[in-house]
């Protein structure tokens, strides 16, 4: 089983916090969701949960191991605003390219052609990322992101703010928690509510109550 937690995590302190001090988990088998609220803190909160930033206080760990290198390894972001974001008039073929070399795959044209057509479109390589449907974006964007061998988690940072119903694509992501994946969706309520329904698992973001001492914040 693989596991993410973050335990009290916080990025700034008091009532000015980027990130107030949160604790949530998520395992694999079922799509995990978490609202959260203000236009900047799911990003900060998904940068932090990929060990892409360093908290204030408090502990990120996966399968229990703490160490920013390995975390940073084993968690993708997928489509996070301003970090993992595609530019919108790239074209998918560019997109499969950069990531089969993230994942040290060869890059040629027949190459991005063959990942293209096994997510069915193989007929889109010209296509701009902006111009795919919401459904294929996330499916695809979530799929690129494990080819990469050490990913054992993927966090989706504010997927609704591309439209459509999340119905359309939360089975992709409910089959990809499925083949032993950590899959994190860092959304907004409305939307947490619906991938709830769908079978999604809820995750606790609320200011934790245990605070880490000032010993344990010093490690």
């Amino acid at each position: 089983m693989t596991t993410l937690a973050l335990t009290a995590v916080a990025l700034g302190s008091g009532a000015a916090a980027e990130v107030p001090p949160t604790t949530l988990g998520a395992v694999d088998g079922a799509v995990t969701v978490v609202a959260v609220e203000t236009d900047e803190r799911p990003m900060l909160l998904s940068l932090l949960a990929a060990g892409r930033m360093t908290p204030t206080a408090g502990t990120v760990a996966i399968d229990g191991r703490t160490d920013a290198a390995h975390l940073r390894r084993a968690v993708a972001l997928v489509d996070t605003p301003f970090v993992a974001e595609p530019v919108p008039g790239v074209a998918l073929a560019t997109i499969v390219r950069e990531e089969l070399s993230f994942a040290a795959r060869p890059t040629s044209r027949s190459a991005v052609d063959a990942e293209l057509a096994r997510h069915g479109l193989g007929e889109h390589r010209t296509v701009p990322i902006r111009a795919l449907d919401t459904a294929d974006r996330i499916r695809l964007l979530a799929e690129l992101a494990l080819l990469r061998p050490a990913v054992r988690a993927l966090v989706l940072t504010s997927p609704e703010r591309h439209g459509g119903d999340p119905g359309d694509w939360f089975a992709a992501l409910a089959a990809i928690a499925e083949r032993g994946h950590v899959v994190l969706v860092v959304t907004d309520a409305p939307t947490r509510d619906r991938l709830i329904r769908l079978g999604a698992v809820p995750a606790t973001a609320q200011p934790s109550s245990a605070q880490p001492s000032n010993q344990e914040s010093s490690k």
